[in-house]
């Protein structure tokens, strides 16, 4: 007895050794399912995924960043998240909530996605151009591609064609240009419009580029178009004109930022930091800034009303500046 008694022991001992070491093996792997194809892996794992949900009240489609355990399996994460719906009352979900995601694949430049449900669906619950914009996010992310989509459900196509758009949020008549945000009509998310702000039309030396940061921020300042149901991230009372005094940059990529002094009336810390990151998010393409500084009439600002720390400038994160984050931890 106690012989068998050590020997169970020993095999206790030895099973919980080789149980730690799967576990700990299993954190090291990226959360791939074993049939998704390469062209829909990120190269690098991930820990985070944009989601695009129509605004509540409004047509336009809202980013929201959710927070992943690190992973390659990206754009299935992502459908995923738009599956289930936003985080609250500031979007609305794409389709119906109770559908669920069967298989997604690549084939011929197109991304299939098979979903499956109880419940009868039709084109018409769907919206496509959230499906497209968050499988394209993931996409660009990866190599700088897009692609068309096709929706099945229950294994009958949605729609025949493959489906994509050439800008998010379009209102440039569909010329283009670039991408400026605003905030939601609650304040409570960024949003990107195209607006027809395009670097192509401007020299390319500096002069050029001067005249066009000098577009881009007076879009930025100035009201959105009416219908797309926004707002700009600016006080209230100040406009292109008379809040944006001056514009100035440097050979190490510094860019100031020259307001009125109505920017010391900001109403409090919430708009003071949809201000700046709406500011930075309007930047972040331009790939000639690379830190932003703020001035009131004329004199250099080291930090803002609310506690926005300015001093040695705001860096402008080209590929990892995060906003409208929903979730820490993937779940969430």
């Amino acid at each position: 007895m106690k012989r068998l008694g050590k020997n169970l022991l020993l095999m206790a001992l030895l099973l919980a050794v080789l149980v730690l070491a799967a576990c700990g093996g299993d954190e090291l792997q990226p959360n791939v399912r074993p049939e998704v194809t390469p062209d829909l892996l990120s190269y690098e794992p991930q820990s985070s995924v944009t989601v695009y949900f129509p605004a509540a009240d409004s047509d336009v489609l809202v980013p929201l960043s959710y927070g992943i355990n690190s992973s390659r399996d990206t754009i299935w994460i992502a459908l995923e998240k738009l599956l289930a719906g936003p985080a609250d009352s500031f979007c609305r979900s794409a389709l119906p909530l109770g559908v669920k995601l069967k298989d997604l694949y690549y084939d011929d430049g197109v991304v299939h996605i098979s979903l499956k449900g109880d419940a009868p669906l039709s084109l018409d619950d769907v919206n496509l151009e959230a499906f497209y914009a968050t499988v394209n996010d993931e996409l660009l992310e990866q190599d700088d591609t897009t692609a068309a989509i096709l929706l099945s459900y229950n294994d009958q196509m949605l729609f025949d064609e493959p489906y994509a758009f050439q800008y998010l949020n379009d209102y440039s008549d569909g010329q283009g240009g670039s991408y400026v945000y605003y905030t939601d009509s609650q304040a409570m998310y960024l949003v990107p419009l195209t607006l027809p702000v395009n670097r192509a039309d401007y020299a390319a030396d500096d002069d050029g580029l001067f005249a066009y940061l000098e577009a881009l921020v007076a879009a930025w300042a100035s009201p959105p178009p009416e219908e797309s149901g926004l707002y700009a991230a600016v006080p209230a009372g100040m406009t292109a004109k008379a809040g944006l005094l001056s514009l100035h940059t440097e050979e190490d990529g510094a860019f100031t930022v020259d307001f009125s002094a109505g920017l010391l009336n900001i109403g409090g810390s919430s708009q003071e930091r949809l201000l700046v990151n709406s500011l930075l998010a309007t930047l972040i393409n331009v790939d000639e800034v690379n830190r932003l500084y703020f001035r009131i009439d004329g004199k250099t600002v080291d930090m803002l009303p609310h506690g926005t720390d300015l001093s040695g400038g705001l860096p402008v994160e080209h590929d990892d500046f995060n906003f409208n984050q929903v979730g820490s931890l993937a779940g969430q």
